[in-house]
């Protein structure tokens, strides 16, 4: 009768734990809808208020000059739509996928980065369908060549830096970790 007692606590030790995991899981997928949401509207607007605007905002070196971008980054494999789209597709799901998957281990730095990624897809992508090219306004050509972009290309860019930034700061974590403990062990030894 004890058994099935302690059982039954485990039980409930064991339904309760996942709850609280399934809890903390929808707080993260939220806090990351929203900053995505919020980027993307924020593209959404820069996109459409720059649209057939030619304005000089730091002569020589910054302005706003939009160009139907119906390729990839920098311009590549040019009338490629359906292609970007179904690679956007399924990157973005990707993405996705492991913020589902992964919730319960993403802090708020990696949640965040993730989110500028996702809203930079998104909002290129919405272009893409609805469009059938990405917007890009912001030139620097003047200043140094490279192809126009946009605010989505810049969060993308931003986050798969900052993603890269965070994985090398865990790795090198993990590797000191490692070190000190070999070097406790062997401090150990006579």
């Amino acid at each position: 009768m004890e058994e099935k007692q302690e059982n039954k606590t485990l039980a409930e030790k064991i339904k309760e734990r996942e709850e609280k995991e399934k809890l903390v899981k929808r707080k993260v997928m939220k806090k990351i809808f929203l900053i995505v949401l919020i980027f993307l509207v924020i593209d959404q607007i820069t996109k459409f208020a720059f649209v057939n605007k030619d304005i000089s905002i730091i002569p020589g070196v910054l302005k706003f000059h939009t160009v139907q971008n119906r390729g990839g980054a920098f311009g590549v494999a040019q009338n490629s739509t359906f292609s970007f789209i179904v690679a956007n597709i399924i990157v973005l799901g990707i993405i996705i996928k492991f913020i589902s998957i992964q919730a319960n281990q993403i802090d708020k730095k990696t949640g965040f980065a993730l989110a500028m990624v996702l809203s930079g897809g998104f909002g290129n992508l919405i272009d893409r369908i609805f469009k059938g090219y990405v917007v890009d306004f912001i030139d620097v050509s003047d200043f140094i060549n490279f192809p126009n972009f946009n605010f989505a290309d810049i969060l993308i860019v931003l986050g798969w830096i900052l993603l890269a930034l965070f994985f090398a700061m865990y790795a090198n974590k993990v590797r000191m970790e490692k070190l000190k403990k070999v070097k406790d062990d062997n401090s150990g030894k006579v």
